[in-house]
């Protein structure tokens, strides 16, 4: 898949369907859109292409309010690949772009894409103040023969409510993994370097990998979690937990894995992480005899779980 950061950069992508959204997470909703340009795309025997953003317009006018984020740019890229995508267009956020009209913006992508067909959500806005919609699209685009499809949003199962960024957010948040994954269209997931710990882990019989907190990212609250992470492009099942450790003193909150199955140094490795269900939240010991019983006990409900997967 080929990346361009600006309109400007564009090349060899002229006249293909483009999947136009925001898509934050990449979810089962967002999957819809790219997917139907995609459809769109083999029938007119021309490429696909997703424009999208790199940040949220609140990271620029108040990131004091931007919302957490479900993904972060290079998995937001990864996502995207994965389904298919022929190209993407990040765009990065900044004054510039929330200041630019709708027509502006529409003009750019007539004059750097010349796109055969734009799909995007139903409930799309995009320009100055979030001033365009999908009927301004409509208007602005049919002075070019260019259609748009504007999809429907879809539903969460069993609720009258559409699959959004903001749900699986607040799902993400109360540990509610599960729910998260089966909006998202897979388990909820994060990324991050393996740094050293206190070592604690190994002489109680739980070596762990140690993750700080990726900043400003939707993180499951604190408890321990049955996960699989991603070590050299294998997936291991694992135990982690999300937390200060409060059994021991000086502590700050961290994540720490317990790979099952696996030896070997993690230090300063870039691994990923997938968060499948919530065993319990987090708890203080008396003793670090009780946290190791404790731990069995985690270990033994985590691979009961898997053990149905």
């Amino acid at each position: 898949m080929n990346v361009f950061h600006s309109f400007q950069e564009i090349k060899g992508i002229s006249h293909s369907v483009v999947a136009l959204g925001t898509f934050d997470g990449v979810h089962r909703g967002h999957r819809k859109v790219m997917e139907k340009a995609m459809a769109i795309g083999r029938q007119k025997g021309c490429l696909t292409a997703v424009v999208t953003f790199a940040a949220h317009p609140l990271s620029i006018l108040a990131p004091e309010h931007e919302p957490l984020r479900l993904a972060t740019v290079a998995q937001k890229t990864c996502y995207i690949e994965e389904i298919g995508i022929d190209a993407l267009v990040l765009l990065p956020m900044n004054r510039q772009l929330i200041d630019e009209s709708p027509d502006d913006f529409c003009r750019q992508l007539i004059q750097y894409i010349q796109p055969s067909a734009i799909v995007v959500g139903a409930n799309f806005t995009y320009g100055s103040k979030a001033a365009g919609n999908t009927e301004t699209l409509r208007a602005f685009m049919s002075r070019y023969d260019i259609p748009v499809h504007a999809l429907s949003l879809l539903e969460r199962p069993g609720k009258a409510s559409p699959i959004s960024s903001t749900a699986i957010r607040k799902l993400v948040c109360m540990g509610h993994m599960e729910t998260a994954a089966l909006l998202l269209g897979r388990p909820f997931e994060v990324e991050g370097i393996v740094v050293k710990g206190d070592r604690r882990g190994r002489t109680i019989g739980f070596p762990t990998a140690n993750m700080l907190l990726p900043p400003h990212m939707a993180m499951p609250p604190d408890g321990v979690y049955a996960t699989r992470i991603r070590v050299d492009g294998t997936w291991h099942r694992a135990m982690t937990n999300i937390g200060d450790n409060p059994t021991f003193s000086n502590q700050y909150r961290r994540i720490e894995t317990n790979v099952f199955d696996w030896q070997g140094c993690l230090y300063g490795k870039t691994v990923s992480l997938r968060f499948y269900k919530r065993i319990r939240g987090e708890e203080r010991f008396d003793t670090t005899q009780e946290l190791i019983e404790q731990m069995d006990e985690d270990k033994r409900k985590t691979l009961i779980y898997f053990s149905h997967k």
